[in-house]
């Protein structure tokens, strides 16, 4: 599995999380167990956190993965190899 992929699959991850935990927080509610409403939302906050950066990763792995696929096929990129490999 590439990197892309285990990116997308862990926001997914994280906002199922976030689902779950905002239907915790209507049952304490309901329970009157407001301390534990609190801590889902303080969890809610810190997915939310987490899938900002990992949606920054992937947005940076993807731009990364165009720019080698544009190196590829200008032949830019094998060029740069073969004379890396001459050097050594």
């Amino acid at each position: 599995m590439d990197h892309v992929t285990k990116l997308k699959l862990e926001i997914a991850l994280k906002k199922a999380c976030i689902e779950d935990l905002q239907t915790a927080i209507n049952f304490h509610e309901h329970q009157g167990t407001y301390h534990l409403a609190s801590e889902c939302a303080w969890r809610i906050k810190k997915a939310q956190q987490a899938i900002k950066k990992l949606e920054e990763q992937l947005q940076d792995s993807q731009n990364f993965g165009r720019l080698l696929q544009d190196l590829a096929q200008r032949g830019i990129l094998s060029r740069t190899v073969k004379k890396l490999e001459n050097q050594s």
